[in-house]
C-alpha cells in the first residue's frame, strides 16, 4: 500500500522550457542541453551549479572558456535560469488533494536561484511549499545532490518513511535507477507531464 510519495521539482512540479533556455544558451556560445551532456568539462560544472554544490564565481570561471567572449555574467547565469518555467495552478491544487491521502516531500536537486523561481511561481497561485508538501529536500541546502544515495537517506532518516510503501516520480532515470535500488517504486515522469502519470498509478 502506497502512504508517500516523493516528488522531484523541474520537469515533474515547475514546468520546463526546453525552446527558451536553448536559445539562451546558443546566445552565450554554449550547445543545447542534450550536446552539453557529452562534454564533461561543460557538464560537470553546470551540474554542479545547477544543483547549487558549486558556487556562482566557480561555476562562472568553470564556464565561460565554453562561451564567446561578449557573453556577460548575467547572459550565462540567465542561460542556466532561461528553462525554468511556471507551475500550473491545477497541480498545485493536485498535489494539495494528495495530502489528504498520503504524506508528499519534494526531493529536487536544485540551486537557490531557481528555488526562488519556484517560490514566485507557487505564491502567484496563493500558495506556500508547506501548503503542497510535508517536507523540502533541496540540495543545495543539504550540499547532497541525486543520484547519490546519501541525499535519499537523509530523506528516508528524517522522515522514517518505509521506502516499500513510497512511490517515487521523476523525470530523470539515472534518479529513478538509485531510488528502486533502494527499494522504492518509482515512475519515469514525462517532461511536464505529471498528472498523467498520477492517473497512472491512480493517485
Amino acid at each position: 500500500m502506497i502512504k508517500n510519495i516523493i516528488l522531484d521539482l523541474a520537469g515533474v512540479v515547475l514546468n520546463l522550457n526546453l525552446e527558451r533556455d536553448t536559445k539562451a544558451l546558443h546566445d552565450v556560445g554554449l550547445p543545447d542541453y542534450k550536446y552539453c551532456l557529452q562534454c564533461p568539462d561543460i557538464i560537470i560544472p553546470m551540474s554542479s551549479y545547477l544543483s547549487g554544490l558549486l558556487p556562482t564565481e566557480d561555476f562562472l570561471k568553470r564556464i565561460r572558456p565554453f562561451c564567446h567572449q561578449e557573453a556577460t555574467d548575467e547572459d550565462i547565469l540567465w542561460s542556466m535560469d532561461a528553462v525554468l518555467d511556471d507551475i500550473p495552478k491545477s497541480r498545485l491544487i493536485r498535489i494539495t488533494e494528495l495530502r489528504k491521502k498520503y504524506k508528499v516531500y519534494l526531493l529536487s536537486n536544485i540551486y537557490e536561484a531557481a528555488w526562488n523561481h519556484t517560490l514566485q511561481q507557487m505564491r502567484k497561485h496563493g500558495y506556500e511549499p508547506s501548503d503542497c508538501f510535508d517536507q523540502l529536500f533541496l540540495s543545495y541546502e543539504m550540499k547532497l545532490a541525486k543520484p547519490d544515495p546519501l541525499i535519499f537517506y537523509r530523506l528516508f532518516q528524517e522522515t522514517g518513511l518505509n521506502p516499500e510503501e513510497t512511490v517515487y516520480f521523476d523525470d530523470t532515470a539515472e534518479n529513478l535507477k538509485i531510488g528502486a535500488e533502494l527499494k522504492l517504486y518509482t515512475c519515469l515522469v514525462p517532461m511536464n507531464q505529471l498528472e498523467d502519470c498520477l492517473e497512472e498509478w491512480k493517485l
